[in-house]
């Protein structure tokens, strides 16, 4: 069936097509976007259980609200056909990307910290995704990746299995865990950190760790073949990362990460030298996880706070690890594949139906019911198969020893011999004796924070908080802190002054002042993403430049802003529904077509709060308001008796934290309750990560999307609460994680009306 429209939206092309679903390219008229519409074929529409799978896959996909997880728009039915529409990912996919070949190291790194968090969001939820595969992680324009096509996941907890037939199970061999394979109900979200390990192994060599030539006995080389070594494959990665894909790829669940993040922690520890990375406990074949961990602001609990991690090397961390037993040989016919395959699969699988899926192939069995005794299980049931299939042990099962990178023993050269001095007495040899300085540790792409202290002094630190030092002295009020574009300076506001203070020197400087208008009449300063150009708020009215710190000096009144303005349809954007405003905070998307700003009007005869999303594309012909909350997108409490909006932050793309409405103190510049909104499902609600209790402040994104920043007051202490500062995973939120608040300077903070102002550097 060819479509031209489905719905509203109009088809533009095909992207995929398969067994469960075809996927087509359309363009989206009311919002003016291309989408991507996933249809369910005609001829499964008589299958009530295949129907249900595909609605079901709309409905658990909106209870993710992730920035790396592929939103879902709508869902409806054409002519019958029920259909979802997806955010469109022109970026192609993870498989795509290796048809070329393993990806760098530092780009594998980035990989698997982004979809880390949004893993484990979805586990949190109860929510396994049990397909995932290079196909299945999507790119958008910028390359930020994305993980898509719930359509096989199942709720963690629940009684039915989402299959096509009673008892089956789904995936895609080469990715597949041992206990989904062997249709395990119990099956979660352990499951998908196998296949994470899997596609980590791949991004590392650019190769599957295990390949053959059916899907069945790929099956079951996941179930008793031992994880091939990752060095073996690619010998110029770092040793520790053979231990983090073991472990990932253990046979047992108990044995793998607990989490996506932890895994995500120790490959950044191998690969950058951050941390320590814990050796597990060596079992047969398998590694055993560590103790399940506290977040403590991106490091382990047990580090101490304020103090730099040491850096480990890698033959340090395993150079003591007992060898590791090899499982015992397998007979086999000459030149083929073990003789006991077809009996082991009598025994496992009843039948094996192929649906191809758009953008990969996934395979789906059914599985018979197995006797207690000869449930196939790794490494502790082996011996009992071995004794059904005829499968002898050698008499002295081969071990081996983890590859290390041993340090050469130095060579001494008889010419490179020094000569005894006249009294016989040997010429030392000078010895390196400086201390190494350790690395800044990194948490979500930054690695430097600043903030403002008690006294509105600014303070700079290591983003876990280690080395603070005090910048200014002059005690003088300061607002709207953000760091240069070349990292030295920070840049704030101070009355009627734009100043920036150099980090190193801490030597202040005034990019402007201006000489006309009121007192405080600067409300916003914003640099874009890119460096070149500054929105400026000033007397409530905005405006947007070219950021040259030169023509800035220049600009130190109301015609010099005008004149210098890049966008004339916003010189000054200052009115919204008719009604005057006062721009009070601006943010830029990522490609610095939108902007995000706050406004501040009266309504009633009372100060109302809004924050208009702005399209500015095409700054000289036209710029029109894309969306406007909270208005009636959602609704914060208290927001009726005061509508107000203290400060909120952006990640460029959907996702916006505020903080507003209920406020913990009389005025706008009070701590209140933590809000999301997703610009993309025209979905907010109360985020309040802290055992759900107020109150917060100036939330800020990592430069990487995947953490945030804000200062929490516990309204629950009344007065002997104290100001803390908080960086956390945003995929945590929601999961019961404990956080724990940055180790600062003891009095950093005085009083309930502290505003921190806390900035985070992009890591060079």
């Amino acid at each position: 069936m060819t479509f031209v429209t489905i719905g509203r939206y109009e088809v533009r092309g095909e992207i995929g097509r398969g067994g469960m679903a075809t996927v087509y390219h359309a363009y989206d008229p009311r919002f003016e976007r291309d989408v991507a519409i996933k249809v369910l074929p005609h001829e499964f529409l008589h299958d009530p259980q295949f129907r249900a799978r595909f609605e079901r896959e709309a409905k658990m996909i909106a209870l993710l609200e992730h920035p790396a997880i592929v939103p879902v728009y709508d869902f409806g039915e054409e002519d019958g056909q029920p259909y979802i529409v997806m955010r469109f990912m022109s970026g192609g996919s993870l498989a795509d990307r290796l048809k070329t070949g393993a990806l760098p190291v530092d780009e594998s790194v980035q990989l698997i910290t982004r979809l880390a968090p949004s893993l484990d969001a979805a586990h949190a939820k109860g929510i396994i995704h049990r397909d995932l595969k290079p196909g299945n992680i999507l790119f958008d324009q910028y390359g930020n990746a994305f993980l898509s096509d719930f359509g096989i996941a199942r709720l963690a907890h629940s009684t039915q299995v989402a299959t096509l037939t009673g008892g089956a199970i789904l995936g895609t061999p080469a990715y597949m865990s041992p206990e989904q394979i062997q249709g395990d109900k119990e099956i979660d979200g352990r499951s998908d950190i196998y296949a994470f390990g899997v596609i980590l192994y791949q991004i590392l060599t650019g190769v599957t760790p295990y390949k053959s030539d059916t899907p069945a006995k790929i099956m079951m080389m996941h179930i008793l073949e031992p994880v091939p070594n990752i060095l073996s494959a690619n010998q110029s990665l770092p040793a520790g990362l053979e231990m983090v894909v073991r472990q990932a790829m253990a046979k047992e669940p108990n044995d793998r990460y607990a989490t996506a993040g932890e895994m995500a922690t120790a490959v950044e520890a191998v690969v950058k030298g951050t941390g320590e990375l814990t050796r597990p406990k060596l079992d047969a074949t398998v590694l055993t996880p560590g103790a399940q961990r506290t977040v403590v602001q991106g490091r382990e609990a047990g580090t101490a706070m304020g103090q730099p991690r040491k850096t480990v090397k890698e033959t340090e961390r395993v150079a003591d690890a007992p060898p590791i037993s090899a499982p015992p040989a397998v007979k086999k016919k000459s030149g083929g594949f073990p003789i006991w395959l077809g009996i082991l699969l009598g025994l496992l699988v009843v039948g094996v139906v192929i649906a191809a899926a758009a953008g990969g192939t996934a395979y789906i069995l059914g599985t018979a019911k197995k006797p207690t005794d000869t449930r196939l299980a790794p490494t502790s049931t082996l011996p009992v198969i071995a004794a059904v299939t005829e499968m002898t042990p050698t008499s002295e099962p081969p071990t081996f020893t983890p590859t290390l990178q041993s340090t050469p023993t130095p060579t001494i050269q008889p010419s490179d011999t020094p000569l005894p001095s006249p009294t016989g007495t040997p010429t030392p040899v000078p010895t390196d004796t400086s201390t190494p300085v350790p690395e800044i540790p990194v948490i979500g792409g930054a690695d430097k924070l600043a903030l403002v202290d008690g006294n509105n002094n600014i303070w700079v630190m290591n983003v876990d908080g280690s080395d603070p030092a005090q910048l200014t002295v002059d005690n003088a009020v300061k607002d709207n802190l953000q760091w240069s574009p070349d990292g030295q300076s920070i840049i704030f506001i101070s009355g009627n002054c734009i100043k920036m203070v150099n980090v190193e020197t801490g030597r202040v400087d005034d990019i402007t002042c201006f000489v006309s208008g009121y007192p405080n009449s600067l409300k916003a300063v914003e640099i874009s993403p890119d460096g070149q150009q500054i929105a400026i708020s000033f007397l409530g009215e905005l405006y947007l430049l070219p950021y040259n710190l030169e023509t800035l000096k220049t600009v130190d009144r109301i015609s010099q802003l005008k004149f210098n303005a890049v966008c004339d349809k916003i010189a000054p954007y200052s009115s919204a529904n008719g009604t005057a405003f006062i721009v009070k905070w601006v943010r830029w998307s990522l490609d610095m077509k939108t902007l995000a700003v706050d406004l501040l009007g009266i309504f009633d005869g009372k100060q109302v709060d809004q924050i208009d999303i702005i399209d500015i594309a095409n700054c000289d012909t036209s710029v029109f308001r894309v969306d406007e909350f909270p208005g009636t997108r959602f609704v914060m409490s208290g927001y009726k008796d005061t509508p107000w909006i203290e400060n909120f932050t952006w990640n460029g793309e959907s996702l916006f934290v505020l903080t507003g409405g209920q406020m913990r103190n009389s005025s706008q510049d009070g701590y209140g309750d933590l809000y999301l909104y997703n610009s993309e499902l025209h979905h907010g609600q109360k985020i309040n990560p802290l055992d759900s209790a107020c109150c917060y402040r100036d939330p800020t994104w990592s430069p990487d999307g995947s953490h945030l920043v804000f200062a929490f007051q516990d309204i629950r202490l009344g007065l002997d609460n104290v100001t803390q500062i908080y960086i956390i995973p945003y995929g945590a939120i929601g999961t019961g994680t404990t956080f724990i608040p940055l180790a600062l300077p003891e009095n950093l903070f005085s009083n309930a009306k502290d505003k921190p102002l806390p900035a985070l550097r992009p890591a060079k």
